[in-house]
């Protein structure tokens, strides 16, 4: 995913996820004091203080709405833990490189100050939890409290002055142009309605910029409140400024004020308040937000570990929850009955290990995701953003990964979407989609598309993965030629290019096949030559499909072993970013699980952090990446298998969407014992250092029996 070059050039190390004192410079807690919640394990200030973008604020599970704190100097999440709050925001995008949204501000007050510096508050007990924020206002001595629905975020006030009490509902406000205007935010206008008789205020704004979406768009609100007001005044001065002053009567002791949030009309925004709030109390909502999130936590029980590793673990779980966002009926482009995901930030992330953990345990959002891509197919002509904001952003960080989670559902039999239309829109892609250069020559000229290695080497697998699902539709011929060309990254690899003395890395060349000399060292930035986020030694080694042919190219298995130990150990691999997630597994098809397992215990472990990821979050992408490194058992995402490695709990269990179970139980010979000895599957010991899909689809037991010898365990590769 993008990240700012400072956070990039920070975080060159490899992916440290473990925090050993990762609660501990938090100045505040989830407050749950349930010893049987896992929701209470969840540590809402991982990856909000650093750099990582995560949300201090509540939401559903995928939920639209994403209320937070706003603040001075606020990072790209709009919020900053050493600073004032200036007021509550009700759409955020979390774990991204920049920032967008941070619409529909509320801001209580005693006195009434509209400027955009002018109201801000220090604070004092602040409580953070997946289902319900909470915060006082030292300055006028308010608590604020917020929990969600899916489309609604629900505020209670509650005041200890009476005199002169207001709430400014700011509608101009907005993250690129007020918190982090380097990403070039501009409000456009919009209106503010007051129905006194209902006590409630809708309306709309318009804008544009933040990360993604050049195209301005909309964000329509509907806000109730329990009381009458003494008075409002609403001012608005074009595209200068939008805002209510709420006069609050003098024994407004208790107000809460709920909020309707739509991207397409007040209508829907309307309708969103009167299906998920209704009648219902800020307390009862709270409960309800509270069992969804552990209904989510509860498909993965594990036990053992400590409680900072707990902790982590469920709080990884949690960021793998949070987006894209289920918009389904609110569609601002048209109307449709399938549902409709937007915020995909991004599929070049979330391809590789959230989509599979969804596949694993929440099956239904796969299929929902995948027909969401069909429609959108079927209306826009094309499905090829890496991700959406406000529906469009063609800038692709690689290849077109919309394939690869549509592939890896086919192969593992995931049900409830369009075959037919799913593959339609894969063999588009296809043809039309992939670069024309590539498709002439078989690689990317250096003359032709920016970042050309690395478009080249995601297009060879996107192939290889379209190939399967033309396979499963008994569509050979596509298939046959599909396959070929997946082997195309190939002819980008020299086999004279050489660095630190290895020689064999992907290279750039030109039409006429000549080569262009590189230092396969060095690390490139988004949006550049060559390599997207990274180098030729992270590049040279993406061939998921074809790891067999690299080993070969690169020199065989033994050379392989001491080009990857030399590449961890020398950081000339990164594996903090999303390509370098599968590379230590190559280690396995070397005959050296041990060496996979050595380099991912690495990963996660190597430093002790207390603010989170070494970079965005992307998305669920570096969340998922930390559940499957601590079940056991790591996705090569869109084919049917799983890397086996040693799990990091004594015991999980993983409940399944039809309702089978994946057992996993580690049973150690020595107390240091940190390599795989033997793995049995439902009673049977299995020599391959990977699991097939179809072997866990049903349910299954598996029993890893550890040892300190890093050389016991012998597979046939």
């Amino acid at each position: 995913m993008f990240r700012n070059f400072s956070n990039r050039f920070f975080f060159t190390l490899i992916l440290v996820i473990t925090i050993f004192c990762f609660s501990i410079t938090c100045n505040a807690k989830n407050t749950d004091d349930n010893s049987n919640s896992k929701v209470a394990l969840v540590d809402m200030f991982m990856g909000v203080q650093g750099s990582s973008s995560c949300v201090i604020g509540t939401q559903l599970p995928h939920g639209s709405v994403n209320p937070s704190p706003q603040t001075p100097k606020g990072q790209h999440n709009g919020y900053s833990q050493d600073e004032p709050i200036r007021g509550f925001a009700q759409l955020h995008v979390s774990g991204t490189g920049w920032g967008r949204y941070g619409q529909i501000l509320v801001s209580p007050q005693i006195g009434f100050n509209a400027n955009e510096e002018g109201h801000d508050s220090p604070k004092s007990k602040e409580t953070a939890t997946p289902y319900y924020y909470a915060v006082n206002l030292d300055r006028y001595k308010i608590r604020t409290e917020v929990t969600p629905t899916l489309n609604c975020a629900l505020y209670r006030f509650t005041f200890t002055k009476f005199r002169d009490a207001n709430i400014l509902l700011d509608i101009a406000h907005n993250i690129p142009q007020h918190i982090v205007p380097e990403v070039k935010g501009k409000f456009l206008g919009g209106e503010i309605n007051y129905n006194k008789d209902t006590n409630s205020f809708s309306g709309w704004g318009m804008y544009a910029g933040g990360f993604g979406s050049a195209k301005a768009y909309k964000v329509y609100f509907v806000a109730r409140l329990n009381i009458k007001l003494k008075d409002v005044k609403i001012t608005n001065n074009g595209n200068t400024a939008l805002y209510a002053q709420l006069m609050l009567p003098e024994n407004s002791k208790e107000v809460t004020m709920n909020f309707g949030i739509s991207f397409k009309s007040i209508e829907n925004a309307n309708i969103f308040l009167d299906q998920e709030v209704a009648d219902f109390t800020f307390n009862e909502v709270k409960a309800q937000a509270k069992a969804k999130w552990e209904k989510v936590f509860s498909t993965i029980d594990v036990k053992g570990g400590t409680n900072d590793e707990q902790r982590i673990f469920y709080t990884t779980m949690y960021h793998s929850f949070v987006m894209p966002r289920i918009r389904t009926g609110d569609n601002p482009n048209w109307d449709s009955e399938l549902p409709h995901l937007d915020d995909h930030y991004c599929v070049w992330d979330t391809w590789r290990t959230k989509y599979p953990l969804m596949t694993l345990i929440n099956e239904s959002f796969v299929s929902k995701t995948i027909n969401s891509f069909v429609d959108r197919f079927e209306h826009d002509g094309e499905c090829t953003p890496t991700y959406t904001s406000s529906m469009e952003w063609d800038s692709l960080q690689g290849g077109d990964d919309v394939d690869n989670i549509i592939a890896d559902a086919f192969v593992k039999n995931v049900k409830g979407f369009n075959q037919k239309k799913a593959y339609e829109l894969v063999k588009w892609n296809a043809f039309n989609s992939r670069s024309k250069l590539y498709q002439k020559y078989g690689w990317v000229p250096e003359v032709g598309d920016w970042m050309s290695c690395s478009y080249n080497m995601e297009y060879s697998y996107n192939d290889f993965c379209s190939a399967q699902v033309a396979r499963i539709m008994n569509d050979n011929t596509t298939a046959d030629s599909l396959s070929n060309r997946s082997s195309n990254w190939s002819m980008l690899f020299n086999p004279k290019q050489a660095s630190s003395g290895f020689k064999g890395f992907i290279s750039p060349r030109k039409v006429n096949g000549e080569w262009i000399k590189i230092d396969p060292a060095k690390k490139y930035g988004p949006w550049g030559n060559y390599f997207y986020e990274g180098n030729s030694w992270v590049y040279s080694l993406f061939t998921p499909h074809q790891f067999g042919k690299l080993i070969d190219l690169s020199g065989g298995k033994d050379k392989m072993v001491e080009r990857l130990s030399y590449g961890f150990d020398n950081n000339l691999i990164e594996l903090d970013n999303e390509p370098g997630f599968l590379t230590p597994f190559i280690m396995s098809h070397c005959n050296r699980p041990d060496l996979a397992a050595k380099y991912v215990s690495k990963i996660r472990t190597r430093f002790s952090l207390d603010k989170g990821y070494p970079g965005n979050e992307d998305s669920g992408a570096m969340g998922s990446w930390y559940i499957f490194t601590s079940i056991g058992f790591f996705p090569n995402a869109g084919q049917d298998i799983y890397y086996l490695i040693p799990p990091a709990f004594p015991e999980v269990t993983l409940t399944m969407e039809n309702g089978k179970t994946i057992k996993v139980k580690t049973i150690k010979t020595s107390p240091d014992a940190k390599y795989i000895e033997s793995v049995n599957i439902n009673g049977k010991e299995i020599d391959r250092a990977w699991i097939h899909h179809n072997e866990i689809a049903q349910g299954a037991t598996i029993i890893y029996t550890l040892t300190d010898n890093p050389n016991v365990w012998k597979v046939i590769i």
